[in-house]
């Protein structure tokens, strides 16, 4: 196995079968990835979901090492593998593999006289197979039957049962379908012998009603309590006949109510009649107006009937009868099996479930052996010429990333290429969700822009990420949009939605102190600013407010003293500064001041080099795909090569021609003015003739 240094990390060099085998035997510790997101990758999605054993759309190491031994070991000629052809050639497939002997016989069958098989004509069959009306695992469609009863009886199954999927979309009738529905059938039939009756109207113990019962149980349950708080009073009333005021008509109104809907809701609050000693709910005029109209609806559909007679009063032996029977319908209508099987009927139910037409059905559910027989050779067939096609592919992308240091190839989890700012980015990843995705990149060093893509045609917009690797941050910043130039030739409107800083090159980072310096400055001048426009304000407010209340005393002489000397010293101190400072840059000359400058400037400027260069070396390319989700073994440095191919600006055209207008020809002689006039200044202030010692007389007469 050769390894390759790329990015201050080793990748295996992958260019055929043989270096696969050698992969699958290395340990994954040397592998660059060992799990990613099948969504992560612009790859045929057959062959990612026959790879994603697990079926958790992600693929790990343990995966491609089973994949690469099947591969492998069902081919016998592996010269498909090394030219990623996804053709298979019948007599490269070993018959003594137990999936070779089915897939060799079929890739006969399939391919008539050519001497390869592509994997559009196994798509092909595959797709013929699956839209038979007989599935692989049973599931028949109506179409399936011949006779037209049977068809009849599987379209009224499936009218009132959910069914299987079928591979066309559709849903069908399967084993479990109808064993389903003949168990729900029976139980039907049981469930309604409990209410069979001879009596007129289909009366019965749990029907007191017949065909009525239902509507009437309704009406029962939305007055059932209103009637029983109704008699609770009552015997409140007969035990203490003084408290009948709080109860009839009820709590005083509210003085807030607004509208006739509040003025219901506390109306229902007070008993739907007035209570009274005998416990007599007499359903006449003098009810409470909230239950007017269920009361005399509970009478004509339920006491009327029930008790075949006219009165308006109702006693409480009656009411509990009449609420004993009502609970017992309610609990046979609770315990109904497959309430869904109604809109058939009664007798279609036990029509279906008695007909000899069932095993018409359950034959055809038995043909299932063949199909999936047939289907599963083929879906084999299909995974042998898909990871011919695209496993060694697959691994260069995954174990190793040899086209991620390619500046003229794509990786198969890159996107496309940025165009923002007057800039190239050519490195884009997906980002699956956002949130998650920047917490991974949280204490990064890369400079990441957050964008959202949409298209016209497209409306399921997606995001990515993308570094900026080179130049400075400009005008980068939230809300910016660009265009983004997909792999696929598709061309998407990006917008900045988030962007995490970091410095992207070496002049940016030692700049950077020096900017929030300027940044601080400039909040403080804001800041002063503003105070001094604040007290404007409030001063031209004082001219025209009355005048204030009179000042507080004026201080003691003790405190004038206090601040008089505080002053002085603070004024002494100051004056003692600039004399000291006035003293020693009269003693220095002016190299020595543009040294001492330089040295002041170094010291600061060394140190913060050295920390970006430092933190610029540590960029790591493994932060954009981690954060997606996937398993990074590798730290992917960035290298200078990288950084100007994934970032940067073109070139303009060769043989180019640059014009500039006369301002700027004039700004640029006046720059050129001044410079030469600052060295001739500075050419005459180091040539000065050195200034004469006084003598030792002249000292002591000035002293």
């Amino acid at each position: 196995m050769k390894f390759l240094l790329q990015g201050k990390a080793y990748h295996m060099v992958l260019q055929n079968a043989a270096d696969l085998k050698v992969a699958r035997e290395t340990d994954e510790t040397l592998w660059v990835a060992t799990a990613a997101p099948i969504s992560a990758f612009r790859l045929d999605m057959e062959f990612l979901r026959y790879l994603d054993q697990a079926q958790d759309q992600r693929i790990k190491s343990g995966e491609v090492k089973n994949a690469v031994d099947w591969l492998l070991a069902v081919l016998t000629d592996h010269s498909g593998i090394d030219g990623a052809a996804t053709d298979l050639r019948p007599k490269a497939v070993n018959e003594l593999h137990p999936d070779g002997k089915f897939i060799r016989p079929l890739l006969e069958r399939i391919r008539g006289d050519d001497p390869t098989v592509s994997l559009a004509k196994i798509r092909k069959w595959r797709a013929r197979l699956e839209s038979r009306p007989v599935s692989e695992a049973g599931v028949v469609l109506p179409e399936a039957a011949e006779r037209e009863d049977v068809r009849k009886l599987m379209e009224d199954l499936l009218r009132v049962m959910p069914g299987a999927p079928h591979p066309s979309g559709k849903n069908g009738v399967d084993e479990a379908t109808l064993n389903n529905f003949v168990s729900l059938a029976k139980a039907r039939q049981a469930w309604r012998a409990q209410a069979a009756s001879d009596e007129p109207g289909g009366r019965s113990e749990v029907r007191p009603l017949g065909d009525d019962s239902a509507a009437a149980h309704a009406i029962y349950l939305q007055i059932r309590d209103a009637i029983d708080r109704f008699y609770a009073l009552c015997d409140v009333v007969a035990m203490n006949p003084e408290a009948l005021p709080q109860l009839w008509p009820g709590p005083p109104l509210p003085e807030n109510t607004a509208n006739a809907t509040d003025i219901q809701a506390h109306l229902r609050t007070a008993p739907p009649a007035k209570p009274n000693p005998e416990g007599l709910l007499r359903i006449d005029n003098r009810v409470n107006p909230a239950f007017a109209r269920l009361l005399h609806e509970f009478r004509a559909k339920l006491i009327v009937p029930y008790f075949d007679k006219t009165d308006e009063v109702l006693n409480r032996n009656d009411w509990n009868r009449l609420r004993t029977t009502m609970e017992r319908h309610g609990e046979w209508k609770a315990a109904e099996p497959g309430p869904h099987l109604a809109p058939l009927g009664p007798e279609r139910v036990r029509e279906i479930a008695e007909s000899p037409r069932l095993q018409d059905v359950r034959n055809l559910i038995n043909t299932q052996i063949s199909a999936a027989v047939d289907l599963n050779q083929v879906r084999l067939t299909e995974k042998l010429a898909l990871f011919q096609g695209h496993l060694l592919e697959f691994a260069n992308n995954f174990i190793s990333f040899p086209k991620l240091y390619a500046p003229d190839k794509r990786a198969a989890f890159e996107e496309g290429s940025l165009i923002l700012d007057g800039r190239r980015f050519n490195l884009a990843v997906r980002v699956p969700d956002r949130a998650q995705y920047l917490k991974g990149v949280e204490g990064g060093t890369m400079f990441i822009m957050i964008l959202k893509l949409e298209h016209p045609r497209r409306p399921e917009g997606w995001e990515i990420a993308v570094p900026a690797t080179s130049g400075r941050q400009g005008n980068l910043k939230v809300g910016k949009h660009g265009i983004f130039q997909h792999v696929d030739g598709t061309e998407w409107f990006a917008t900045i939605l988030h962007i995490v800083e970091n410095p992207i090159s070496l002049n940016e980072a030692m700049a950077a102190p020096f900017v929030r310096l300027g940044q601080s400055f400039t909040r403080k001048v804001e800041a002063i600013t503003q105070a001094a426009e604040k007290r404007l304000d409030q001063s031209g407010e004082l001219l025209e407010a009355p005048p204030p209340p009179p000042p507080p005393p004026p201080p003691t002489p003790g405190a004038n003293g206090q601040m008089l000397a505080g002053g002085g010293i603070a004024i002494a101190a100051l004056g003692s500064s600039l004399a000291f400072m006035t003293k020693t840059f009269a003693g220095l000359t002016l190299p020595q001041i543009l040294g001492g400058l330089l040295v002041a400037v170094l010291a600061f400027l060394i140190p913060s080099a050295i920390i970006a260069a430092i933190r610029l070396n540590k960029r790591d390319l493994s932060v954009l795909l981690e954060a997606g989700g996937w398993g990074i073994n590798a730290r992917m440095r960035l290298s200078r090569a990288q950084r100007f191919a994934f970032t940067g600006k073109p070139a303009y055209p060769e043989n180019s021609s640059f014009q500039r207008d006369r301002i700027w020809w004039l700004v640029r002689a006046l720059w050129i003015v001044f410079a030469i006039y600052i060295v001739i200044q500075t050419v005459a202030y180091l040539n000065r003739p050195p200034k004469p010692v006084p003598s030792a007389v002249e000292v002591s007469s000035e002293a």
